[in-house]
């Protein structure tokens, strides 16, 4: 697997963890058997042969999908940005892909996607906290510092990924095509034959 590939799974596969992490809390503070019953699951020899592999898939999944849709926000919030990624892949097809310009737009924009589904998982992860709270009532301090703070840290994800999507925007349109020479000279004017008399 080329080492793009494997980042790009292991970005989507990190955020999907998160969402599912996220609405692991949401359904446990709802449904307090929630956390037992996995629990008890997680252990079995069952669990690591028949939905180890699923689990992971699905996190894939679904961190793709926050990926999408946090990168649609993004592009309605900051259109005048984002909405011209199409201008860039013109312009950077002018260059080869192994140029050090293009990886560095490839890096940024796939940077912008994580973090932007970062900040979806955040989010749903600081409702996951707040649904766990009444089953710990003994750290209700520690929660809302962790509702808090995970509020933020989504914030702080979708400002960066708006940051790298207009880093990239601005290596796009560096790249400028080099004019042609013969549009840049003059054609040499053609003698006209004279008549004998």
């Amino acid at each position: 697997m080329p080492i793009e590939s494997a980042s790009s799974f292991a970005g989507a596969a990190g955020v999907g963890a998160l969402c599912f992490l996220a609405v692991f809390l949401i359904l446990d503070g709802r449904e307090p058997g929630v956390f037992p019953t996995v629990e008890f699951y997680s252990k079995t020899a069952t669990w690591g042969i028949v939905a180890a592999v699923p689990v992971a898939a699905m996190a894939y999944v679904a961190g793709l999908l926050a990926i999408a849709v946090s990168s649609g926000l993004l592009e309605q919030v900051a259109h005048t940005t984002i909405r011209r990624s199409a201008v860039d892949v013109v312009a950077l097809a002018q260059i080869s892909k192994d140029s050090p310009v293009a990886q560095q737009y490839l890096q940024l924009r796939q940077e912008q996607g994580i973090l932007a589904g970062s900040a979806i998982a955040m989010l749903l992860l600081t409702l996951g906290v707040l649904s766990e709270r009444r089953n710990l009532p003994n750290i209700g301090k520690a929660t809302l510092w962790a509702v808090s703070l995970a509020f933020v840290a989504g914030i702080l994800c979708f400002y960066v990924a708006f940051s790298k999507a207009r880093d990239a925007h601005t290596i796009a349109m560096g790249v400028r095509p080099a004019p042609a020479a013969a549009s840049s000279q003059r054609a040499p004017d053609t003698p006209h034959p004279t008549g004998s008399n």
